[in-house]
């Protein structure tokens, strides 16, 4: 069976939204429709919020023209982009608040030497890096050698005995956008327990992408909207002054129409969710499959996803 669905995301543009009206979608064969509102597009991928509140992405090609159209417009795209531009506040370990936007996953080292007496971090005088920047040095090193830099001096200090050579550190994490424009590379470890549920789910997909762009724009894509929507949902709740921190934390679910037919006699639309094989990584998908019955629709989409477990089966003439 042809698979004309693949989520490729090259260059993209992150489009973020809460008060987005929910819209009707229809399927590009027709005849299938979800009502949603926009949270996120790309070049080649639109992130829908269903009205149960779960959060989908689908394929833009396997939407309507007049679906394509519409988030392409000038209307929608200006809207999603301004939306998209708010900053977020995330926590690190120790209480540390930091103003920023999530941007992708990513690698970079961390070097560290000593150049005239003065400490030097990736060629730049720690002196001369701002203080957020400074204070995020302090607290990766302290986490990296086990010791507490408090300030310049300490890690001064420290870096006397390092030589002409730098020492390097690689680190793993995300990509912060800071008010000041500045972007900064944050390892995980540095996160409050909190965030880090909502910024490391697609990491593992992520790095085993070494070689493929568009699979590590597409992880880093519904990690970003799965960060705005628990940033909103956490915004929404301190205002109400609630005292709770049961926070809905989203994980963004495949939707894959790529094996929809034409429906025709007896056959039905059944939608089969999916999950990875256990200790995988993996998301979660819904599937929407053309088959007789359950059954079918059933061993069809096994067939497609080798490995993949069933966690539900449904009757669906709309999805």
């Amino acid at each position: 069976m042809k698979i004309f669905v693949q989520l490729i995301i090259g260059l993209m543009t992150l489009a973020v939204s809460s008060e987005a009206m929910a819209r009707s979608w229809t399927s590009a064969a027709g005849g299938y429709t979800l009502e949603a509102d926009e949270i996120a597009s790309s070049d080649t991928s639109v992130i829908l919020k269903r009205a149960s509140g779960k959060l989908v992405v689908v394929a833009l090609d396997e939407l309507s023209k007049a679906d394509q159209d519409y988030i392409a417009s000038k209307e929608v795209v200006d809207k999603l982009r301004e939306s998209a531009a708010k900053m977020q506040t995330w926590t690190s370990a120790d209480g540390l608040k930091i103003r920023g936007r999530v941007v992708a996953y990513g690698r970079k080292d961390l070097s560290i030497s000593r150049l005239r007496g003065k400490v030097v971090i990736n060629s730049v005088l720690f002196e001369r890096l701002d203080p957020l920047h400074q204070k995020l040095v302090l607290k990766i090193m302290s986490e990296l050698e086990g010791e507490t830099f408090q300030d310049e001096q300490g890690l001064n200090r420290w870096a006397k005995v390092l030589g002409a050579e730098p020492k390097v550190y690689p680190l793993e994490g995300v990509l912060l956008e800071l008010e000041t424009g500045d972007r900064l590379a944050v390892p995980f470890f540095l996160f409050s327990e909190a965030d880090l549920e909502v910024l490391s789910p697609g990491w593992d997909a992520w790095s085993k992408s070494n070689d493929n762009e568009a699979a590590q724009a597409q992880e880093s894509l519904m990690m970003q909207t799965e960060a705005r929507h628990y940033q909103e949902q956490r915004q929404q709740q301190e205002q109400q002054q609630e005292q709770q921190r049961d926070y809905q934390r989203q994980q963004i679910e495949v939707l894959k129409l790529n094996m929809l037919a034409a429906a025709t006699g007896v056959t039905s639309i059944w939608e089969v969710g999916l999950q990875p094989p256990l200790g995988a990584y993996g998301r979660r998908m819904s599937v929407m499959v053309t088959a007789q019955n359950s059954d079918v629709a059933t061993r069809m989409a096994l067939a497609q996803y080798p490995g993949y477990r069933v966690f539900g089966v449904r009757k669906a003439s709309r999805f």
